[in-house]
C-alpha cells in the first residue's frame, strides 16, 4: 500500500508490529466507529459512504474487536514478543473506566470533547 489512513492507535500497533515490514494496519470497533464511515450495523466500513466520499476503503485500517490479541511487537528489542491485546477509543475508555456498565448508566468527559 501506497498510503494508509487511521487514528493514533491503528499508527501504533501498526508500528508496534513491524510498521512497513510487516506491521498490521488495524483499527478497534469502537475508533472506528468515530471515523463517521463504518456501518454500525455490520460493523465494517460503509462501501457506499467511502465511495461517496472518494476515499479507498484498501486505504483503511481492518475493523477488530477491542479485546483480542491483534499481533505481538516485533522490532522493539526486549519488549518483542510483548502481545497486544486490546485497543479502546477514549470516550469509550473513560466509560469503562468509571464503571458505566449497566444500561442508562452515563458520564461526562472533557478532554478531546465533551459528549
Amino acid at each position: 500500500k501506497r498510503c494508509m489512513f487511521g487514528t493514533i492507535e491503528s499508527w501504533l500497533i501498526y508500528k508496534l508490529t513491524g510498521g512497513h515490514k510487516g506491521g498490521i494496519h488495524i483499527t478497534d470497533v469502537s475508533n472506528a466507529s468515530r471515523y463517521m464511515l463504518m456501518n454500525l450495523q455490520t460493523q465494517q466500513w460503509d462501501l457506499d459512504i467511502c465511495r461517496e466520499l472518494g476515499i479507498p476503503v484498501e486505504c483503511l485500517p481492518e475493523i477488530r474487536s477491542n479485546a483480542e490479541v491483534y499481533g505481538k511487537v516485533k522490532g522493539y528489542g526486549q519488549l518483542n514478543g510483548i502481545p497486544i491485546a486490546g485497543a479502546l477509543g477514549d470516550q469509550h475508555a473513560a466509560l469503562l473506566g468509571q464503571g458505566c456498565l449497566e444500561v442508562g448508566s452515563s458520564k461526562n468527559t472533557y478532554g478531546t470533547g465533551c459528549f
